[in-house]
């Protein structure tokens, strides 16, 4: 049974270091650019692409985040999500969301975004935020599947050398109330 606690640290953090965040998609978001406007087209790709999000530069840095639950099956760790509210705009932002692949379509994400939504709740955020990139389509019907809306996007946040396959940022809000 998979439960979401509280990170323990530094106890957790072999076990997050552990997490396999990677994902395989056969299907991605291409921006096509007009004049005054963008849309997203969906589009079927060969080969497929598969890339992972390593934790290693971003894990020391999990304490200092307003808001961390770790989903866990026994003594394994199957996910994770992180949160940092900002007080100025009243915005939930969403770091970090992980489930494990052994561990996806069991309701461990959206019963992560659901205490995500309640912890903003309790400090009075009015939204709820979320980046992802055009190749991970998953993570885009994910997000729209539990309520977000596509809001905007950046097509100069990721520096070229750390991206392939023309990856664009997404960002995705949610009304907590």
């Amino acid at each position: 049974m998979v439960v979401l606690r509280a990170l323990r640290w530094p106890e957790d953090r072999a076990s997050l270091l552990a997490l396999d965040t990677s994902f395989t998609t056969d299907r991605v978001y291409r921006l096509e650019r007009r004049p005054h406007s963008f849309a997203l087209e969906e589009r079927a790709i060969v080969p497929s692409v598969q890339k992972s999000y390593p934790l290693e530069k971003e894990v020391d840095a999990l304490p200092t985040f307003d808001w961390v639950q770790v989903a866990s099956d026994g003594d394994a760790v199957v996910g994770m999500v992180a949160m940092r509210l900002e007080n100025w705009n009243r915005r939930a932002n969403l770091h970090h969301l992980y489930v494990a692949p052994a561990a996806r379509r069991q309701k461990i994400g959206r019963i992560m975004i659901e205490a995500a939504l309640s912890e903003a709740r309790s400090h009075h955020m009015r939204s709820l935020w979320a980046e992802t990139q055009t190749v991970n389509y998953a993570a885009v019907r994910f997000y729209e599947g539990t309520g977000f809306t596509l809001c905007g996007l950046d097509t100069s946040l990721y520096d070229p050398p750390d991206v392939s396959n023309g990856e664009i940022a997404l960002f995705f809000s949610r009304d907590v109330t």
